[in-house]
């Protein structure tokens, strides 16, 4: 489901030929022209495919991960407005991304915005009224009831998905993306590496690099 949004996000965003991470093919051409040689540190799609679905496996732990993470909503905020020393200032640079976006580039991504959150929404409504005609049918709830249960249901799986997903797509490959730079920054014998990654990617992997080294 989510990575079919992100294809439709993709897709549109293509469409008006809108260039997006075409750093990660710049920073090769020019480490080629240099001399440098490139190590591929991301995981890869099937892998990635793995980690949603074991994510959004609705198991007691995955459930307890997912509260924690609301509950840890406020502190990652105060964070991303008021970045530690030492951190991308994410935010910022979103900020200053955007002015300088030109028009053809904000009418993709907010068409791409859209037309992935109503594909994504309508799984969700499929979802909630399967759970509504089931408890209908079995009598659990009244029809007069059946809206309200809907909302609910929509409601608690919005909840429960949203963090797991971030967990999958962001924190697990920051995890994983420091684990192949520590393998393969071993096995170079040079005293410098620079590393080309997402925005989004580039505290949690800085932080891992600041607890545990290279």
């Amino acid at each position: 489901m989510t990575l079919s949004g992100i294809s439709v996000l993709y897709g549109i965003i293509e469409c008006f030929a809108v260039e997006a991470g075409d750093e990660f093919l710049v920073a090769e051409a020019e480490a080629s022209r240099r001399g440098i040689p490139c190590e591929c540190i991301d995981v890869d799609l099937n892998r990635l495919c793995s980690r949603v679905a074991a994510a959004l496996l609705p198991s007691p732990c995955n459930m307890l991960r997912s509260l924690l993470a609301w509950l840890a909503l406020p502190r990652v905020l105060f964070q991303s407005l008021f970045p530690p020393s030492g951190n991308v200032d994410v935010l910022g640079a979103t900020v200053l991304h955007c002015l300088s976006f030109r028009a053809r580039t904000w009418i993709a991504f907010v068409l791409a915005g859209v037309c992935a959150g109503c594909f994504v929404g309508g799984f969700l409504l499929l979802f909630g009224n399967g759970a509504k005609d089931a408890a209908e049918a079995s009598g659990a709830v009244s029809s007069d009831d059946g809206d309200q249960l809907l909302v609910y249901a929509m409601l608690a799986a919005e909840l429960y998905v949203l963090p797991r997903i971030y967990d999958a797509v962001a924190a697990s490959r920051d995890e994983a993306m420091y684990r192949c730079l520590v393998a393969k920054a071993s096995r170079q014998s040079h005293r410098r590496l620079v590393v080309v990654v997402g925005a989004a990617h580039a505290n949690g992997i800085l932080q891992k690099v600041r607890d545990h080294g290279l």
